[in-house]
């Protein structure tokens, strides 16, 4: 089926090539790539949404969200807007009205924009969440939250505007200067005393103070660039113990995402991949250390190996692609110091 919103450019295989570059780190090249495209093709969603890493890159965040909101209508957030005949939220008093922030994306996704519902419900709105299920319980405790409901049912929720949650950070004219990177989720309190007595019993006596994740959802676009080997980190971590935080492996019965967050207040550290524990970690405000390729995430696009979206990161970046060795043995280094 045609893309109703397909514009010119979209399909130019310069687009591919930008692609391939920017994985490999050659980012110069990406950059005149994305100049080329934007005089050639100004009307092209694609080209615009693959230049929003570059203006971030520069440090310009708001031109750059305001290229990532075009990625919406090529999909590249997963599914189609809201059914919904009311207005996406402008610059509207909000006294005494009901918004509707929409999760979009990945879980991750879902988790880095739900901060934003405090800023909309300091402006007098009555914030309804809508999310994935599996988010429900840890976002009905995010500040400025009134409501959550599963997003299969977020049209039918009573709304006087909503936001896209991708859309979010653009609609509130942030930049990085604004950007509040403080701990914005919490733990269940019982849970986590439920996981203190958990992790001592599995390791006699002791909680592990470090928490290992190495890879996210294996079906996302680029996954596997993300994806190093498991072994060297277990290797830069050494003798230090260490709790699995990896689901699909780990003796631990995460069963939901209170289960994971409590995990995580009990550690000092969480070394991880980007992935949606990176972000839970961070908005926790637990000491968060990315491993993050060559072509990184947009949240990470500013260089440095600190964001301005969570005061808690540290970001260890790979400089060579498909080269994970230096990484690790920052890691290990870091790990020396952070003891000493």
């Amino acid at each position: 089926m045609q893309n109703p919103h397909a514009s010119p450019g979209d399909g130019s295989p310069l687009l591919d090539e930008q692609v391939r570059v920017g994985l490999q780190g050659d980012f110069q090249r990406g950059l005149e790539i994305a100049n080329e495209l934007e005089k050639k093709f100004p009307e092209s969603h694609r080209a615009a949404f693959n230049r929003a890493w570059y203006k971030m890159m520069e440090g310009d965040l708001l031109s750059g969200l305001d290229c990532l909101d075009r990625g919406r209508w090529v999909n590249a957030f997963g599914g189609p807007p809201l059914q919904t005949t009311k207005t996406i939220y402008r610059d509207e008093i909000l006294q005494g009205r009901h918004l509707l922030l929409t999760g979009e994306g990945g879980l991750g996704d879902e988790i880095i924009n739900v901060r934003f519902a405090k800023n909309f419900a300091a402006r007098g709105a009555r914030v309804t969440v809508a999310c994935d299920p599996s988010l429900a319980r840890v976002f009905s405790r995010v500040e400025g939250v009134s409501a959550v409901v599963n997003q299969r049912a977020a049209a039918e929720v009573y709304h006087d505007f909503w936001v896209p949650s991708m859309s979010a950070a653009r609609v509130l004219e942030t930049t990085y200067e604004k950007i509040d990177g403080s701990a914005y989720l919490t733990a269940d309190p019982e849970l986590v005393k439920f996981w203190c007595d958990e992790l001592k019993r599995q390791n006699r006596g002791v909680i592990p103070k470090i928490g290992l994740r190495f890879y996210g959802n294996q079906q996302f676009e680029h996954a596997q660039h993300r994806r190093f080997p498991a072994e060297g980190l277990r290797n830069a971590v050494g003798a230090l113990p260490w709790v699995n935080l990896q689901k699909e492996e780990s003796p631990l019965a995460m069963e939901t995402w209170d289960d994971t967050l409590a995990i995580i207040a009990n550690l000092d550290l969480v070394i991880t991949s980007c992935t949606s524990v990176a972000h839970a970690s961070a908005a926790l405000g637990k000491e968060t250390w990315v491993l993050v390729p060559l072509l990184p995430y947009y949240i990470w696009a500013l260089p440095g190996d600190r964001s301005p979206w969570y005061k808690s990161v540290r970001l260890f970046r790979q400089t060579q692609f498909g080269e994970w060795k230096n990484v690790f043995d920052k890691i290990a280094f870091a790990l020396v110091e952070r003891a000493q």
